[in-house]
């Protein structure tokens, strides 16, 4: 399936698509607060890491938003790194928040803080960006989530590109429960982490032996 982030078009003052922003537009203008809507000047993120060499795959809801993304803007070498992911160009860190350049970033604080006890567990920053990848249930930034009336043609994409994964990653559900069971059958079922409003890859956010299962493959 064509990748629509390869060669955005993007509507001109947005880093909106062309063929989403009638969705975007629409759930905008529908939608009480201010941190419901979707941030039109942030770089979307649809998915994050190295799709043929990760090893984990994460599902999550939609990219979360802060006063330091936009600051995060400003160095050119983390902007580069979000629209190289976009097209699966990232060669170096390709899980880009946990590139120790970025560690101050609003992702990168995030991130670091999500996957502490990998960490512990024995595996380095490297390691952790080369065999991590999640991929958003619905690509744009908000402070809050609040599910849009009309999906996206984009996600189409990222809907692909996760079942594409199944069986052949640990495919591990952090959010979005219902979502992406709407997404297909294949979804319902998978483990996933404890508590949705948490993001915590931990021992005490996973039941059972998934995570151990998480650092056995992040390790292989």
């Amino acid at each position: 399936m064509n990748n629509p982030w390869l060669e955005p078009r993007f509507v001109k003052g947005t880093y909106v698509l062309e063929e989403d922003y009638d969705s975007i537009c629409q759930h905008n203008n529908s939608v009480g607060s201010r941190k419901t809507r979707f941030i039109t000047d942030s770089i979307p993120e649809p998915f994050i890491g190295n799709k043929d060499s990760a090893t984990v795959v994460l599902l999550g809801k939609n990219p979360g938003h802060s006063d330091d993304d936009r600051k995060s803007y400003f160095d050119p070498g983390f902007r580069e790194a979000m629209l190289l992911n976009l097209q699966h160009k990232l060669k170096e860190y390709p899980f880009y928040p946990l590139n120790p350049l970025f560690a101050a970033t609003g992702a990168g604080q995030w991130w670091r803080k999500s996957t502490r006890e990998l960490r512990e567990a024995g595996l380095d920053d490297a390691t952790l960006a080369e065999k991590l990848m999640v991929i958003e249930w619905f690509p744009y930034h908000s402070e809050r989530f609040a599910r849009p009336r009309l999906t996206c043609e984009s996600q189409k994409y990222s809907f692909w590109l996760a079942k594409s994964l199944l069986g052949k990653k640990l495919v591990v559900r952090m959010r979005a429960r219902a979502e992406w069971s709407e997404v297909g059958a294949e979804f319902f079922g998978l483990r996933a982490l404890k508590n949705p409003q948490c993001g915590h890859i931990s021992k005490g956010n996973t039941q059972g032996d998934l995570f151990e299962q998480i650092v056995t493959a992040l390790k292989r």
